[in-house]
């Protein structure tokens, strides 16, 4: 065995070493927020209503959780980033 098939040798033993202890230490992320798990609100007409009011309140609605929902994704996007090696985030199409 040469010196440079030896030191080759080492090169891929310590890459194979790193990429199973990352895959052992894994990501271990805090728990969801409760505010993330919250269900949309029912949105239900209300008596002698015209039909543009509930439409106006689903719209509202709608807004507040897509809000939540960016917010939601924002911030485990920046917790991933932070606890992943070099800040390099995870770009996942799951």
């Amino acid at each position: 065995m040469t010196a440079y098939s030896a030191s080759q040798q080492l090169s891929r033993l310590d890459s194979a070493a790193a990429q199973v202890g990352a895959q052992r230490a894994g990501d271990n992320l805090p728990d969801w927020p409760a505010y993330c798990r919250d269900l949309m609100p029912k949105v239900e007409p209300k008596l002698d209503e015209p039909i543009y009011g509930t439409q106006k309140r689903w719209g509202i609605v709608r807004e507040n959780e897509n809000d939540r929902i960016e917010w939601c994704a924002s911030h485990y996007d920046k917790l991933q980033k932070t606890r992943r090696a070099g800040g390099q985030q995870k770009n996942d199409a799951t």
